[in-house]
């Protein structure tokens, strides 16, 4: 039996093996593509940290199928069979300013994903490139705080993988101008609220409980 350590805001409202219509991912722009580096990087604990892409689809459901039922319940808020088509699609657009996802392997073998981390955009945020505000955006004075949300395999739970991806997303947003990030967890899951308030002061009335647990909001800049 192992222990769930972080855990994160559901992706959407489509149940898993819904035939309905998927509104189309975000596409990359050159500029987007651009606007952050697409390396990896290596923490000192030996874990390997780069941007989502494309090719890793495969790798991603492999690592989710290494997922025990709870810390699928933990991070999606649910029973889930499979990452949700939209939110996968969105993580593997390449597209940080609005779904900013990265990876999580070691020993050089990107094939075997111990854990994917998200930023995703809130509903509405100003433009990259300062044009009028659109819906979807992570960038600066942001009108909503951006989602954080991280899932580990169980076998390399409590090993840095988690640490090591929220490190990188939350550096990556900063270069952007993000100004806040809000994480939820499922009551008695703190894992990744714990993490964050290491790292970031919450801010003061914009926590708050429902059914679905606890969400902090907490502050980049």
């Amino acid at each position: 039996m192992t222990s769930v350590i972080v855990t994160g805001t559901r992706p959407g409202p489509e149940p898993f093996g819904a035939g309905t219509a998927q509104a189309p991912a975000p596409q990359a722009t050159p500029a987007a593509r651009s606007a952050q580096g697409t390396e990896a990087r290596e923490t000192s604990a030996g874990w390997t940290v780069a941007p989502a892409r494309p090719g890793d689809r495969a790798a991603l459901e492999a690592l989710f199928a290494a997922c025990s039922e709870d810390s699928v319940r933990l991070r999606f808020f649910g029973r889930s069979r499979a990452f949700p088509r939209e939110y996968l699609a969105a993580a593997l657009a390449g597209v940080p300013t609005a779904h900013d996802a990265v990876v999580a392997y070691r020993g050089g073998d990107r094939t075997r994903l111990a854990g994917l981390a998200s930023l995703v955009a809130g509903p509405s945020a100003p433009a990259a490139d300062g044009a009028a505000p659109r819906a979807g955006m992570v960038g600066p004075a942001q009108a909503d705080p951006a989602e954080l949300a991280v899932l580990v395999a169980d076998a390399w739970q409590r090993q840095g993988a988690g640490t090591a991806m929220i490190t990188a997303l939350l550096a990556r947003a900063r270069e952007r101008g993000v100004v806040h990030v809000r994480a939820s967890v499922l009551p008695g899951r703190r894992g990744l609220l714990a993490a964050l308030s290491h790292r970031l002061p919450a801010e003061p009335g914009r926590s708050s409980y429902t059914r679905d647990g606890l969400s902090v909001v907490y502050k980049l800049r």
